[in-house]
């Protein structure tokens, strides 16, 4: 369903000019083209990869609430946890949680050998 979804927005990006000349799959988390970012953050959470915790962190405060969903998503699957997050909640109260992913990263909670 989640993939289904997500081949959805990336045909609608690429149809409204969002492409690029690499292909969307091998995009990074910092990659300017939304559709590429989307694929690198499904990408880290699929592949449990705690090094990017702290990326993925800073793309919990996105504008567009699909890649807000889908960086919760690969954090909770990476950690186990959400941290009370919820992407859809108003500003205030993802701030509040943003607040607790930032302290997580900095005391090393989620460090690479520390376990969800």
């Amino acid at each position: 369903m989640v993939q289904r979804f997500l081949l959805v927005i990336l045909l609608a990006m690429s149809l409204n000019g969002c492409t690029s000349t690499a292909p969307l799959s091998e995009g990074t988390l910092d990659s300017p083209n939304p559709a590429a970012r989307l694929y690198a953050i499904r990408r880290a959470g699929q592949q449990g990869d705690r090094s990017m915790i702290p990326k993925l962190v800073e793309l919990l405060d996105s504008s567009d609430p699909t890649e807000r969903l889908l960086v919760i998503q690969s954090l909770e699957h990476i950690t186990g946890s959400r941290l009370d997050y919820v992407p859809y909640a108003n500003p205030q109260q993802r701030e509040a949680a943003i607040a607790r992913w930032v302290d997580a990263v900095n005391t090393r909670k989620f460090a690479a050998s520390s376990q969800p």
